[in-house]
């Protein structure tokens, strides 16, 4: 009994070696430190020294072009974006001690990445094209062929597709050509539509 009485006293002692303090349970905006719940440092503000027994966390803000977005517990402040104007980035938005620089595409280009870090020239619809839909900051133009009674003799990122000249004469003179208005000497105002027998007729 005695033995038992031992081995007893011995397992009790050991589980209370082990036994682990409760977990200190913080609110929202704090975290646990040294057993004590301390106060996160708001965003534009990043940590000084952590809180004690007798003081509160320490917070100072962020310096001339840094930031932090959420409350937090950093030593560090997060540098402001920088809008490369080589990789075609231009400044949409100024960063603050709380938000950083947004960066957008300069006129005429458009993001070719998903952070968007670079931009790409919008693409030129070239002879026998014109512009389906114009690009924007996020998007490259769209093209396509011209069909009949429309042509484009230009590369253009821009440029749709133009109509045909009409004409009120039956003598004028077509090409076809979707690459060009084709035209005569004697006849400046290019590819012609011409009133046929009541209908209208490309000439030829």
């Amino acid at each position: 009994m005695v033995r038992v009485a031992l081995l007893c006293a011995l397992w009790g002692c050991l589980l209370t070696a082990v036994h682990l303090e409760p977990a200190t349970v913080c609110q929202e905006n704090q975290y646990s430190f040294n057993g004590r719940c301390c106060d996160l440092c708001q965003p534009g503000k990043k940590l000084l020294s952590e809180c004690t027994e007798h003081t509160r966390t320490q917070c100072l803000p962020c310096s001339q072009g840094e930031f932090l977005d959420t409350w937090n517990k950093e030593t560090y402040c997060h540098q402001h974006r920088y809008c490369e104007p080589n990789q075609g980035l231009q400044v949409w938005r100024e960063g603050t001690s709380e938000t950083d620089t947004t960066c957008v595409c300069q006129e005429g280009q458009y993001c070719i990445s998903s952070d968007c870090d670079s931009c790409a020239l919008h693409t030129e619809c070239g002879l026998g094209f014109g512009v389906k839909q114009m690009g924007t900051g996020k998007n490259d133009t769209v093209c396509e062929p011209c069909p009949v009674g429309f042509f484009s003799n230009v590369s253009s990122a821009v440029k749709k597709c133009q109509s045909w000249t009409r004409c009120s004469f039956p003598d004028a003179r077509s090409a076809g050509d979707p690459h060009r208005d084709g035209s005569l000497h004697h006849h400046p105002l290019g590819v012609c539509l011409y009133q046929k027998g009541g209908q209208e007729a490309k000439g030829q």
